[in-house]
């Protein structure tokens, strides 16, 4: 769902294909989550897989910038006292205690944090996976659509060192989310500008860098695969290609073209109706049509994805590997990175393992991370389940479009003297 800025496209599969359709409510800024004013009933219907690894990660990287802030709402915590906090859970998950001994801790030291409304923590969930291609070192007639490192003439321009520039500009003034958005650009150098000045303009879009050709012959073919993979992949963010000699290598994001996001579900409504649009209902639509038109449509998004060989298992826009079950993408502009979280929906459930469409959907919840963030998930009522790798992924992932609910744990105040007195340390300030 790593790096690089904004956005894994990790996740999001399904925004493209529903977000486009039907928007959730937006509520105010980030500063609007409060602390719930009743705690959820609670379960972990995976424990304790993943929750170990999950919390390990993000001990990690949050232990690497103690002194920065994660904000909930009008409450802060520097990274260090969270991955205090963190590192309490995951000496009782070590220590084996069982999922009801878990649960009371959490209950006991952590407030419970979401966006007020009826109920509280209201979210839309959706879900992506790690897809699994067929995959060729040269073009051949099944594999005809190449995968693409990043370009060399592709420019970041970063305007956040530039945003003194734009004070005079009210809404950036009173929008701080707008300000917050406004940090990078993408596009490649025109030497030809007026009187022989360079500038900057958009980077080539889908098409012109599939129909048009415009980085053929740079030697940035990654493999070649077939078109609407490459297109689900590019939603996905990561994933593994397998080649025809069995070899398979991990993929993920490594840069972007700059161009907005376009959701091609919208298009697709005189094939597909609203309530059937799905991950394999856009899928065989698009494998029923002829290549001239199947490109037709894939190029309404003019978004591109670059990708980069990863040395394990696809990695969030937090520098995490992806854990199955656990991994959430938010919109980093309401969420703080390398929190732990809880969350109740509703699950799919397949009366084969053949069926693509679920016979009933059964409530589950548990404790996810906030590790991933992605191009397509914005707002405050976003979040994004990672569920797995390959085709038993894919038709899960595919389905989920459900309301649910979204909680943030926030370490009490008490509890973090507690930990610093044990530790030795001074306590928490504020």
């Amino acid at each position: 769902m790593n790096r690089r800025t904004a956005s894994i496209l990790s996740a999001a599969f399904f925004l493209f294909i529903y977000l486009s359709c039907e928007r959730p409510p937006e509520v105010p800024g980030p500063e609007s989550m409060r602390m719930v004013p009743v705690v959820p009933q609670m379960d972990d219907d995976l424990f304790p897989a993943g929750l170990k690894e999950s919390i390990s990660a993000s001990i990690e990287k949050l232990s690497r910038t103690k002194d920065s802030q994660l904000v909930f709402g009008q409450k802060t915590i520097s990274a260090g006292d969270y991955a205090l906090a963190l590192g309490y859970l995951l000496g009782r998950l070590e220590a084996e205690v069982t999922k009801d001994e878990f649960i009371k801790e959490v209950r006991e030291n952590f407030d419970f944090y979401g966006f007020p409304g009826k109920p509280w923590g209201k979210v839309f969930i959706t879900s992506y996976f790690s897809p699994v291609l067929s995959a060729s070192r040269t073009r051949t007639p099944e594999h005809t659509q190449a995968l693409y490192g990043v370009p060399g003439d592709l420019v970041r321009l970063r305007i956040d060192r530039f945003i003194e520039r734009f004070e005079r500009f009210s809404f950036l003034e009173e929008d701080k989310i707008a300000r917050g958005k406004l940090q990078s650009l993408y596009g490649r150098v025109d030497r030809r500008g007026p009187g022989r000045m360079s500038e900057l303009v958009p980077y080539y879009s889908r098409t012109e860098i599939d129909s048009g050709g415009r980085l053929r012959g740079k030697k940035l073919e990654i493999a070649w695969v077939d078109p609407v993979d490459a297109f689900f992949l590019q939603i996905q963010g990561s994933g593994k290609i397998r080649f025809t000699d069995g070899e398979e290598r991990v993929i993920g994001y490594a840069a972007q073209n700059g161009h907005d996001y376009v959701a091609i579900g919208k298009f697709l409504f005189e094939w597909i109706p609203k309530e059937k649009m799905s991950l394999w209902a856009i899928e065989n639509h698009l494998r029923s049509l002829s290549y001239a038109e199947r490109m037709k449509v894939l190029y309404k998004n003019p978004s591109y994805i670059f990708f980069r060989g990863l040395p394990g298992k696809p990695q969030t826009s937090f520098g995490t590997e992806v854990i199955d079950g656990r991994t959430i993408a938010t919109d980093k502009a309401f969420f703080p990175r390398g929190s732990l979280a809880f969350m109740e929906f509703e699950s799919p459930v397949f009366e084969t393992s053949s069926s693509v469409e679920p016979s009933q959907w059964k409530p589950v919840s548990r404790f996810v991370i906030n590790h991933d963030s992605g191009g397509a998930i914005k707002g405050a009522r976003r979040v994004d389940l990672f569920w797995g790798e390959g085709k038993d992924a894919s038709r899960h992932a595919g389905v989920m479009k459900n309301w649910g609910k979204f909680f943030y744990l926030m370490p009490k105040g008490e509890f973090l003297v507690t930990l610093r007195q044990k530790n030795g340390g001074p306590s928490p300030g504020g």
